[in-house]
């Protein structure tokens, strides 16, 4: 029985963000277990496939088989999930079915050219977080998806085009997307009316600990125009 499964199609491709950066984003190419059902589906036929779990040492296995029309009988393979980041719905084991499948697709060969990505950096909007180290998406919504993508003789990927959710081209192979400006954030917002400075600076009053926050909601002001208003509250 001879088996090729057709290379993946732009709409069969998702992206998603690794990484982001104070330039942009690095982004992950990827399937999801609805493309290899439909793979499936649609190469050998939805009653000639089937697919198990079991565990092996704690790690969810699943298998696909295939029912070989020539020998007449089933042929497996198999390969094991990781477990999604967890939530309180416990998601996380869901994730890891969909891992095992997905990964078991890969044996069979369905998306194996995903391997042969290029590394992806995305031209996006970030901005600094507020710990001034790390970035985020400057819009925690966007979302990317392949616009068009083409392979060579051999299978491997040699051409990329990636969208954002405007139609903006954000990536393509060969060819280098200006970086889009970084929006930097201060590490405290907070602004004081009088003097018209950041408050940066926490303070001691009356024994107890204010941070910037607290100042800023307790007493108006940063704590030099506190200290201030102490000294003027004295001598009246």
């Amino acid at each position: 029985m001879e088996l090729k499964f057709p290379l993946l199609t732009a709409d069969d491709i998702e992206v998603k963000v690794k990484k982001v950066t104070a330039k942009g984003a690095i982004a992950l190419l990827y399937k999801t277990a609805r493309t290899d059902m439909n793979t499936l589906d649609s190469v050998v036929g939805p009653l000639n496939w089937k697919c198990s779990y079991h565990d092996v040492k704690g790690n969810l296995y699943c298998e696909i088989s295939i029912f070989d029309t020539d020998k007449k009988e089933w042929v497996s393979k198999e390969d094991c999930g990781i477990e999604s980041r967890e939530d309180d719905e416990g998601n996380q084991h869901k994730g890891e079915a969909s891992d095992a499948f997905k990964r078991a697709g890969f044996k069979w060969g369905i998306g194996r050219e995903l391997y042969t990505a290029p590394f992806t950096f995305i031209s996006c909007a970030t901005k600094q977080r507020r710990d001034g180290k790390t970035f985020e998406l400057e819009n925690p919504f966007e979302r990317f998806s392949v616009k068009e993508i083409g392979y060579d003789d051999s299978g491997k990927i040699n051409a990329l085009s990636i969208v954002d959710s405007k139609g903006k081209t954000v990536y393509e192979l060969g060819k280098k997307i200006p970086a889009q400006k970084p929006q930097t954030q201060p590490q405290n917002p907070f602004t004081c009316p009088e003097c018209g400075k950041p408050i940066t600076k926490g303070v001691k009053y009356k024994g107890q600990e204010f941070t910037p926050e607290q100042l800023y909601k307790t007493f108006g002001r940063c704590a030099e125009c506190l200290r201030k208003k102490v000294e003027a509250d004295k001598k009246s």
